[in-house]
């Protein structure tokens, strides 16, 4: 898979590099029309925030659905629309799992709401996670709401399996008798569903097609075919996992992205400043693409985003075996040394990795300089003495596959919005007014995001943004 997929993209002027600077470029005109359109559609004047979180996810599946098939995503569901559900709610009581493992589920018979933004989940007085689905608008693409719907859905279900007494049984348990698989299964039906249509429209070259021909997941070779399907389980289980991980952590992390600068005002001045100056002395036209070899003059940009990814991981964990017995010293040198056995399933808590006191100078600030600036990195012993404590992609052999591709769509999405966009937070905007620059910093922490709990984070409840359009002559 990791061949089929970074094929050519690793030299900046290959047939597979120019596509993905193409799509990322695509996907970032994707955003910025849609939250201009939707602040100004609101109430005429430009004033009302949008939520963006709904906003990314439509721009990044479609990037990576286009990446992976070379294949329009509209042109492949355009026959299948009336296949996927419509939104429903879903409650995953957390507290409840945890003693007895099972879930209850709500239908759909409560009020929803007239916004057609994506479903966030938020937790109830009672501790449950609460998924609400608002009412999806007639003009928008059913399927896609749909598959969306499920992925957030499914990241509930998950997180409460994992922390209930089924996650200790037997997987047979699980499945006769549990409602939460029957609600996982329901969940995972959209986005099989989803996924065996990109796999069905990959086109020749495109990653998907290429991984078809290998003797592994070619369904020529499957007696699966037999029954009349035509992808294989092996290929549409590398569908499914592409086409979440790709899509989920890139919106995941721009969200926190322009979150925090919309909190940071003087930092996304300078990014800015900094994108709009580059891409002037590049000879950047307002109508071409930014390319990877414009983004890699942009030491800041890439200093946002470390620092973003630094303080809100996506994926905020990872879960090894340990191959081999495994001694950690004690705490008290005078102790003998930790001996953690063999095959024990070791948990990695990179958010707490992140922002480790010993570790980072003002752990829990947004400071995009201590990536650039000699005299604050001496600071963050992460940086001089304990390099691999700095891990957004996990580490290893084992780490996040699309890392290559990865950084170079979270640049180029983010390099073009700041050249075209102002974002702004009202809540700051209000509360700063008459605060001292030296305050600032505290009102920012206070009015970050929480984080909404998942095995991929997002911010809980969304991200609601002024996105102004900056003209070409103001630029």
């Amino acid at each position: 898979m990791l061949h089929c997929l970074l094929k050519g993209c690793t030299k900046d002027d290959s047939e597979e590099s120019l596509r993905l600077e193409r799509e990322a470029n695509r996907a970032a005109d994707s955003f910025i029309s849609n939250a201009t359109a939707s602040e100004r559609s609101r109430d005429g004047s430009g004033n009302s925030a949008v939520n963006i979180v709904p906003l990314l996810q439509r721009a990044t599946i479609g990037l990576i659905f286009r990446f992976i098939t070379h294949c329009d995503m509209d042109a492949s569901f355009g026959k299948n629309a009336s296949n996927f559900r419509n939104s429903q709610q879903v409650q995953v009581d957390v507290d409840s799992c945890d003693q007895t493992g099972d879930t209850e589920y709500l239908d759909d018979s409560s009020p929803s709401s007239s916004n057609s933004s994506l479903p966030q989940a938020a937790e109830s007085s009672n501790g449950s996670i609460i998924i609400n689905h608002d009412k999806i608008h007639e003009n928008e693409r059913s399927w896609l709401s749909s598959y969306l719907e499920a992925i957030t859905n499914i990241r509930m279900v998950i997180l409460a399996q994992s922390r209930s007494i089924w996650f200790l049984l037997p997987r047979w348990f699980y499945r006769n008798l549990s409602s939460m698989f029957k609600e996982e299964e329901k969940q995972m039906a959209v986005i099989r569903k989803f996924a065996r249509v990109a796999c069905e429209n990959a086109q020749p070259g495109s990653p998907l097609q290429m991984l078809r021909s290998k003797e592994s997941h070619n369904p020529t070779m499957d007696h699966d075919v037999k029954n009349g399907q035509a992808v294989n389980k092996e290929l549409l289980d590398e569908a499914i996992t592409v086409l979440f991980a790709g899509q989920d952590t890139s919106a995941a992390t721009l969200s926190w992205t322009l979150h925090l600068l919309s909190l940071y005002p003087n930092v996304q001045r300078h990014l800015a400043k900094e994108v709009r100056e580059d891409l002037a002395s590049m000879g950047h036209s307002c109508n071409e693409g930014i390319t990877k070899r414009m983004i890699s003059k942009m030491s800041y940009l890439d200093a946002v985003i470390k620092e973003a990814m630094r303080l809100y991981p996506v994926a905020p964990f990872v879960v090894r075996r340990l191959p081999d017995d495994l001694s950690i010293p004690a705490p008290n040198s005078h102790d003998e040394n930790i001996i953690i056995p063999k095959d024990t399933f070791a948990c990695i808590w990179i958010y707490g990795l992140h922002r480790n006191k010993k570790l980072w100078h003002r752990p829990d600030d947004f400071v995009p300089e201590r990536w650039l600036d000699p005299g604050i990195q001496k600071l963050d012993d992460a940086q001089t003495q304990f390099k691999g404590t700095f891990m957004p992609f996990a580490a290893g052999p084992r780490n996040c596959v699309g890392q290559p591709l990865a950084q170079v769509i979270l640049r180029i999405i983010l390099a073009r919005i700041m050249n075209e966009c102002e974002i702004i937070d009202t809540r700051m905007r209000q509360q700063c007014e008459n605060t001292a620059e030296e305050d600032m910093i505290d009102q920012s922490l206070r009015l970050r995001k929480d984080m909404q709990a998942g095995f991929t984070v997002l911010p809980s409840g969304g991200v609601k943004l002024l996105v102004h359009g900056i003209s070409k002559k103001s630029r």
